[in-house]
């Protein structure tokens, strides 16, 4: 089992893990945008400042300035708002960090380009302007990109761990504040593309990533508790993914659900969709995520309790789809 066996909290998981990952490789750059007390950057740019750049409230200077930090041979970690890292620079993501591969290439090449995008999706309490609803399929549309969702610290860890190793752009969705420990690190070991059965069933299989496997767990907990049997398969890495482990899963089900901290446009749901679509007859698809409308401002459990994604809800929602 991959799931701990009792919920607890890290306050801070992007400190210690930036902190970690610079003392044990001195070629690491954590790059800022006046963002670094908001990204929880506090360790590395205390106690190891020659391993923090910071270029002030620039964004699109920010991947610029990473791109050719990454040119001299460093590993950059360019950290910002997930709108912010991706919207707002997305031409420097894509021109300057995603096109190391070059023309007519299909595997990612040239120098480690990574990016964080933290307060993803509705887990900015802000409107519109600082959710990044769509971050994830915009990403995923650039030729060899990895595109990641992590589900919890153990799993940004991980990912960050494997990533610094990787050539090309890696972006990933980032967390702070009090969240979640839920899988077991002494049992969950992180690949690129690989799937994760959080609960083995039949009937019903539930797909999610990131924040939304959180909510699919809680989910899950209620689905158990009326008698619903289900599958809970967790998918950290949105591309490039291992598409025979989402068709083995999906196949073995009669009907899919997903659920996600995006937009059902472009996000997980779309990409579950096209897998199953493109070897045809499988089962149906239901997606759960945010909606291709603007969702309100304020707290995590308000906004999703306004859109349908608190765990009652969607527990009843998804029941809807057992036949």
């Amino acid at each position: 089992m991959l799931l701990k066996g009792v919920r607890s909290f890290d306050p801070a998981p992007f400190d210690e893990i930036s902190y970690d990952l610079c003392r044990r490789r001195k070629n690491v750059v954590i790059i800022s945008a006046d963002l670094s007390k908001y990204c929880q950057v506090f360790r590395v740019k205390n106690e190891l400042p020659e391993q923090h750049l910071d270029v002030g409230m620039a964004e699109q200077n920010l991947l610029s300035v990473a791109a050719g930090v990454a040119r001299s041979g460093l590993i950059p970690v360019a950290t910002c708002f997930a709108c912010y890292i991706t919207r707002r620079a997305y031409d420097q993501m894509m021109i300057c960090m995603g096109t190391g591969s070059g023309p007519g290439t299909n595997r990612a090449e040239g120098p480690t380009n990574i990016a964080i995008g933290f307060t993803p999706g509705i887990a900015n309490p802000a409107r519109i302007h600082h959710q990044a609803a769509e971050d994830l399929g915009m990403v995923r549309a650039i030729p060899n990109a990895t595109v990641i969702d992590p589900m919890d610290p153990t799993d940004f860890r991980a990912a960050l761990n494997t990533v610094v190793d990787l050539p090309g752009l890696t972006y990933i969705r980032g967390h702070r504040g009090d969240t979640p420990l839920l899988l077991d690190s002494k049992k969950f070991n992180f690949e690129i593309g690989k799937t994760y059965p959080l609960k083995r069933g039949k009937g019903l299989g539930i797909i999610a990533t990131g924040l939304g496997t959180q909510w699919a767990l809680e989910a899950s907990a209620l689905l158990s508790e009326r008698g619903v049997d289900h599958s809970l398969l967790h998918v950290p890495t949105i591309k490039p993914v291992n598409e025979d482990e989402i068709a083995d899963f999906s196949f073995a089900h009669d009907q899919i659900v997903t659920v996600e901290n995006h937009q059902i446009v472009t996000g997980l749901g779309s990409l579950v969709a096209e897998i199953i679509s493109d070897i045809g007859g499988g089962p149906p698809v239901k997606r759960f995520g945010l909606p291709n409308r603007w969702a309100p401002g304020g707290s995590l459990a308000y906004i999703r309790a306004q859109l349908g994604l608190d765990a009652q809800t969607l527990a009843n929602d998804i029941a809807e789809n057992v036949r």
